[in-house]
């Protein structure tokens, strides 16, 4: 679904709006549209659909980027964090488990009105169900001064015809858009696309430091208990499964900080790599956060039993390790955490693809030192 108008409402309104959309990518419309609710709502919930759809021409930017892009318009238009939240849902196989969902976001986080172009359909299967629902549903205008849909976009981007899109887009986008978005837009159009397998959909994360004592590189693992089903006993990365309705990012730093103990404060999540900070008070004043990749496969020796998917985001910094060891607090089903040298970690066998994924973190490395984070 795409909200490509401008909204109507004039009078200030208490309440909290939801917004629904696939924002793929966010386009002029849409920002103004947004930016609007923000302004006359108490606070608005941005719920982001099709969340673990990609690799296809329809659906081709991941949600972490498009969570991005939504950070990103309202940064630039000084919307404070406070004023805004985002969630996000999956597709699912009929309209009926859709509403469920909506249903239960709204009721979640207290929404009091919800805006969406799918107004009589939602209420024409509700007056056959007999349901009520507890907001109100309003509907963005029906003609539009935009007249353009983010697959207008899409297709203009895979024409390479780069101006047209730039009087499209919120500039403020631009430096995810041309990242990873844009090249998953072009493999998409080409096949080429990484797609989500179904499954559990999880997080990883790879905190890789550079000690500055013997300069070598080091990885921040953990062993799986012998009681699981996949891998038993094997060296894992701090990772889990991402809850309903929550953000990938939200919950690589929720999972990061019970597997762990090393609690990472989000600061800016409107970039690529966005800027943390490590709670505990370790390392510099900021630290950053990559994008490591997308990670699926319908392998069960690879993917495990319940299959799915990774999405794998990188912590690299080149400081003292002996401080990081020293805040390790775990409180989670991840045993014994600890740093490994990286060539022997991976020379004894890791979990699931995560030999991959820190390959890929290390080949950042390579690529562009200056991701590494220094300590002062």
């Amino acid at each position: 679904m795409e909200l490509n108008t401008k909204n109507q409402i004039t009078s200030a309104n208490k309440g909290i709006v939801a917004a629904i959309g696939r924002w793929m990518p966010i386009h002029n419309g849409h920002k103004e549209f947004l930016i609007k609710l923000a302004n006359e709502y108490e606070k608005i919930i941005v719920i982001i659909g099709s969340c673990y759809e990609n690799g296809t021409k329809r659906n081709c930017i991941p949600s972490i980027e498009r969570e991005k892009m939504i950070h990103a318009i309202f940064k630039r238009e000084k919307i404070s964090k406070e004023k805004y939240e985002i969630v996000q849902v999956p597709d699912v196989d009929t309209f009926e488990e859709w509403i469920k969902d909506i249903k239960e976001v709204c009721r979640i986080h207290g929404v009091t009105h919800f805006c969406t172009g799918n107004k009589e359909d939602i209420l024409n299967i509700l007056e056959r169900s007999g349901e009520k629902l507890e907001f109100k549903i309003i509907n963005p205008e029906e003609k539009s001064n935009f007249p353009y849909h983010s697959t207008d976009i899409r297709n203009l981007i895979t024409e390479g015809k780069y101006e047209e899109v730039q009087k499209l887009i919120p500039d403020e986008i631009n430096p995810i858009l041309y990242g990873n978005a844009f090249k998953e837009i072009i493999a998409a159009s080409k096949k080429r696309g990484i797609e989500f397998e179904k499954g559990r959909q999880c997080v990883d994360v790879i905190l890789l430091i550079k000690n500055i004592n013997d300069g070598k590189m080091y990885v921040l693992l953990g062993k799986r208990s012998i009681e699981k089903e996949d891998f038993p006993g094997y060296l894992a990365l701090p990772g889990g499964g991402i809850n309903k309705f929550e953000t990938p990012v939200n919950a690589a730093i929720r999972e990061f900080k019970e597997e762990t103990g090393l609690e990472i404060t989000m600061l800016d999540n409107s970039l690529e790599p966005a800027i943390i900070r490590f709670s505990n008070g370790l390392g510099s004043n900021i630290e950053r956060m990559h994008i490591v990749g997308i990670y699926s496969s319908k392998d069960k020796n690879i993917a495990g039993t319940k299959g799915g998917s990774s999405q794998c985001f990188g912590i690299f910094i080149e400081d003292e390790l002996e401080k990081y060891k020293k805040q390790l607090d775990p409180k989670d089903d991840l045993e014994m955490p600890d740093f490994y040298e990286v060539n022997e970690a991976i020379e004894s066998g890791l979990a699931y693809q995560h030999e991959a994924m820190i390959k890929k973190a290390l080949s950042m490395f390579e690529a562009y030192p200056d991701l590494v984070i220094k300590s002062e």
